[in-house]
């Protein structure tokens, strides 16, 4: 017998995903002696990501790292290019 397809009425509905709140970081991606967080990438601005040196652009999600004692260091970095930084500064 041919399987039959369920509408959408008899589907369970789906869980409810949780979201961390907007601007914070993801908590692999903290680092002692530096703020970290998220940015949705909103505004219409071109960044330069320390890691690869490749451009981020406008609407890229990416994090924005501040090294405590130093807010004009201001760094914005591709969320790949930080997780790999931080692998390298914790070895």
């Amino acid at each position: 017998m041919p399987r039959r397809h369920r509408s959408a009425r008899e589907r369970e509905p789906a869980q409810d995903s949780v979201e961390r709140p907007r601007g914070i970081a993801p908590e692999w991606a903290q680092m002692e002696g530096a703020t970290v967080r998220a940015n949705s990438g909103e505004r219409a601005k071109t960044y330069r990501c320390p890691g690869c040196h490749h451009e981020i652009r406008a609407g890229t999600p990416h994090l924005v790292v501040i090294i405590d004692g130093d807010p004009e260091g201001r760094r914005h970095w591709h969320t790949p290019c930080w997780g790999h930084e931080l692998k390298q500064r914790r070895r």
